[in-house]
């Protein structure tokens, strides 16, 4: 089960993590069945502690709390060494966004990419560079 972000194909990733969630059991379960959806969701970090924003995962319908957070902010599980790689791509001005989720054995980690959008005139470069290795043009 792998869920994936389109919008980073939009971006140039010079690295890429791994990191666990922190989710609730409803979350877990939503996940599992619902997906998630990933409209304008970032990683930033908050004093010093690495979040997503803007992750919106619908809500079980089974759930007996039905206060789920709806903000979309979940913590991701990092160590030390990753969070301060993170900073300092940070300080350069680099954007971190999540390209997907996926389960590794019983835990859902994400995948977070480290990088810069790409401009419109990369990205027509890109789409001519797969046409051509695909031998359309």
């Amino acid at each position: 089960m792998k869920y994936f972000n389109k919008d980073s194909l939009d971006y140039n990733f010079s690295d890429k993590m791994v990191a666990g969630m922190v989710l609730t059991g409803a979350d877990a379960k939503a996940l599992r069945v619902n997906g998630v959806q990933f409209k304008g969701a970032k990683v930033e970090i908050i004093n010093g502690v690495p979040m997503v924003l803007n992750l919106e995962i619908a809500p079980y319908k089974y759930s007996q709390n039905q206060e789920t957070d709806k903000s979309g902010e979940r913590k991701l599980l990092l160590n030390s060494r990753e969070i301060a790689k993170l900073q300092s791509y940070r300080n350069q001005k680099y954007m971190m966004i999540p390209i997907s989720i996926f389960l590794q054995g019983i835990w859902f980690k994400m995948e977070i990419g480290i990088g810069r959008k790409m401009r419109k005139f990369e990205k027509r470069e890109k789409i001519k560079k797969e046409e051509i290795k695909r031998g359309v043009r």
